[in-house]
């Protein structure tokens, strides 16, 4: 007597592989889950590249909201050492040149704005990471 050894078509049918994503998943190009979905390689480059680009967004909103909180000592190892060299030291160097009187520093902060702004960010959500307990962390730690 033999067993039967059930198809994958009879674990997993097409209708409840697919009902396993919500509506956005299934339907917005980017959204994570959309790419791997059903009769999808997950191999497309346009896909790939608006998923990057919607989870860049989002980290972005999230550094800007204070919601970019980790509790693994790794992670807030490398984002505290990260916020250090883009926001803080050069921070301090062109506050150090300004109260020295070199006002041709000025110049730099144009160019410089925008990385002076995410590692206020990210020392930002550092501090918070550090501080507050009971918010809940973007890892789900």
């Amino acid at each position: 007597m033999k067993k039967r050894i059930p198809n994958a078509e009879d674990k997993y049918p097409i209708e409840i592989e697919m009902g396993l994503l919500d509506e956005k998943t299934q339907i917005l190009v980017g959204w994570p889950g959309y790419r791997t979905s059903f009769n999808k390689s997950g191999l497309g480059y346009v896909e790939t590249v608006a998923e990057e680009a919607h989870i860049e967004g989002l980290m972005l909103r999230w550094l800007l909201t204070g919601k970019f909180i980790v509790r693994n000592p790794i992670y807030l190892f490398f984002m505290t050492v990260l916020a250090l060299m883009l926001g803080v030291l050069p921070a301090l160097g062109i506050a150090v040149e300004l109260l020295a009187g070199n006002y041709s520093i000025l110049m730099l902060l144009v160019v410089a704005f925008p990385q002076l702004t995410l590692g206020g960010l990210l020392s930002y959500n550092v501090i918070l990471s550090l501080l507050d307990k009971d918010s809940r962390s973007i890892t789900g730690d």
